[in-house]
């Protein structure tokens, strides 16, 4: 394509074009997000269930502390007493799971859906999901924000008395595939990033996942409507306001992984749908080895919408 001639003969070259139809297609992608979900009436039926263990817990991951920045800091909580950060990813109370997302797939009107972004908090080198049950998982929106915090300074450290440098590092995650969204450091306390989140592909999930502590790790599940549920210790979840129709259920784990169910609501009324997760193999989500270089495979990085 030619460059377009201009009045004065100079040529405005193909750039400008190709920055304008960027434009374009990102607030095509961020509408098309934005109206894949209607709010209308509100359904009286009830979703709600038990999340089991079937099994052995695998045990948590170690992590030497004398191997990344700020081991005495960082080793004020979660520590095994012997230098070790203990990272639970899976944890099952009584025969109960937690920390697992149970969401209603391919609902396109309902309850009303106000989704304010995703919060997280840094506190002695851990992400901390904010306002729900769980701190280690969450759900987040294409097109929606996260928000972390860093609240960590070490006023026993001079070079740290005005904060500890993090720098989250967000991976787009699906099977054994991963790109960066976003890798942006925050060395001061009180500090806020805010990045904008896409996912390309579906079926895909997010890792946040520290750069400097590769022990540091959060993980999402996308949602594009409001019937979702995060389950806390006691392994039970309520969806409420579902219309009648048949549907498919996902409960996510982020290391146990996904099943998925296919259910009918009526028109009122309770439907109770129980999951049981056993051990499965590693997730790529972590690293087989907690103390290796915190890197998730095909590491390629991606900036803004989908083009």
């Amino acid at each position: 394509m030619s460059g377009i001639i201009l009045m004065d003969g100079s040529i405005e070259m193909n750039k400008l074009l190709v920055t304008s139809f960027m434009v374009v297609m990102t607030g095509l992608l961020m509408i098309s997000t934005a109206s894949a979900y209607e709010a209308g009436p509100a359904g009286q039926g009830v979703i709600q269930g038990t999340i089991t263990f079937n099994g052995t817990p695998p045990p948590p991951k170690i992590f030497d502390l004398t191997k990344f920045p700020q081991p005495r800091f960082c080793g004020e909580v979660d520590n095994d007493g012997g230098g070790h950060r203990v990272f639970k990813d899976v944890t099952v109370n009584n025969g109960r799971l937690q920390d697992v997302i149970v969401y209603l797939q391919d609902i396109t009107r309902g309850k009303p859906f106000h989704f304010n972004g995703t919060d997280v908090t840094i506190d002695h080198c851990r992400f901390l999901v904010q306002g729900g049950p769980s701190t280690m998982i969450g759900v987040v929106m294409n097109g929606g924000v996260i928000r972390i915090l860093n609240e960590d300074a070490d006023p026993t450290d001079p070079h740290s008395i005005t904060g500890v440098l993090h720098n989250p590092h967000g991976y787009e995650v699906k099977g054994h595939s991963s790109s960066t969204l976003f890798n942006k450091p925050i060395p001061s306390k009180g500090q806020l990033l805010t990045e904008t989140i896409y996912l390309h592909n579906p079926g895909s999930t997010m890792l946040l996942q520290g750069d400097q502590n590769n022990y540091m790790n959060a993980f999402f599940y996308p949602v594009e409507n409001p019937y979702y549920a995060i389950v806390g210790p006691d392994g039970t979840y309520v969806i409420d306001q579902v219309p009648p129709g048949k549907y498919n259920l996902i409960a996510w784990h982020p290391t146990l992984g996904t099943q998925e169910k296919e259910i009918e609501v009526g028109v009122s009324g309770t439907v109770t749908v129980n999951f049981e997760f056993s051990t499965t193999t590693p997730s790529p989500h972590l690293n087989k080895d907690p103390n290796a270089p915190n890197r998730p495979p095909d590491d390629i990085s991606h900036d803004g919408p989908a083009k």
